[in-house]
């Protein structure tokens, strides 16, 4: 006798629904799929399946965020190379712009977008360091003497604890103000600040030029606002006739010429 062979399904009942050759599927765990926070957070994503948020995916979006404003702020400043032209909408260009203001040069960059820019404007030599400061230490700035002042670029930070103390020089530059600036934003600059204006002189001094102004050495010297020891302060000076040009101390209370500076 022949035997046959009958093909048979198989059905099973979930939830009601008659489903062919399938399987009843368990509801997921929020843990498993990431979401590991009982408590809500910024930002967060909720689990669909219960009280639980993933906020380690938040943090990465914040620094995502935060990368992003990094490097547009970077694509921002890219033309802001040492010896461009700052102008008031804290663009720089190599080249003087028609319908742009410019304010100041830039002296300084770090590599990461910012740097520190100097006025077009020199203020008036009647200015001294702090003269009741002439004996008296500030505790709150690091001393630096000429061959250690390069690495100090501090300026607004320096500035604003000379205020405090009663320094002249950091409360005129304080004063200062441009198109797109107010007082308060510009300050005395750091020895270091100084230090690379010595080191792209050449390069600086044709930014000055092409902004139309005199270059920051032909009025010498200039104050810093860097405190060398209790007695006195750190000066950047130009002196062709010696073929002289770096910082030196100078006594807080000896009359200098100022620079404000723009940290961007």
């Amino acid at each position: 006798m022949k035997k046959i062979l009958y093909a048979t399904t198989v059905f099973v009942l979930c939830g009601g629904i008659v489903q062919a050759k399938a399987a009843c599927i368990a509801t997921p765990s929020c843990t498993t799929l990431g979401y590991t926070s009982t408590t809500s957070c910024t930002g967060g994503l909720k689990c669909p399946f219960g009280n639980y948020w993933n906020c380690d995916l938040a943090n990465k979006i914040n620094e995502l965020e935060q990368k992003i404003e990094i490097m547009e702020q970077e694509s921002a400043n890219s033309g802001c190379q040492i010896g461009a032209i700052f102008y008031s909408d804290k663009t720089c260009s190599i080249e003087l712009q028609s319908g742009k203001t410019p304010i100041g040069v830039v002296v300084y960059v770090d590599g990461f977008g910012h740097g520190q820019a100097l006025a077009l404007d020199r203020l008036d030599y009647a200015y001294d360091w702090g003269n009741w400061l002439n004996d008296e230490d500030i505790p709150e700035l690091t001393n630096y003497p000429p061959s250690k002042g390069i690495i100090d670029f501090a300026s607004c930070a320096n500035s604003k604890i000379i205020m405090a103390a009663g320094g002249d020089a950091a409360k005129a530059v304080n004063e200062y103000s441009t198109e797109g600036t107010s007082a308060g934003d510009w300050c005395l600059p750091a020895a270091g600040v100084w230090a690379s204006y010595g080191d792209n002189k050449i390069t600086i001094d044709k930014g000055f030029f092409r902004a139309g102004v005199e270059a920051p050495s032909t009025h010498c010297p200039l104050w810093s606002s860097t405190e060398n020891d209790y007695e006195t302060a750190l000066e950047y000076d130009y002196d062709a006739a010696y073929s002289f040009y770096g910082l030196r101390g100078a006594a807080k209370s000896t009359s200098r010429a100022i620079y404000p500076v723009l940290e961007f």
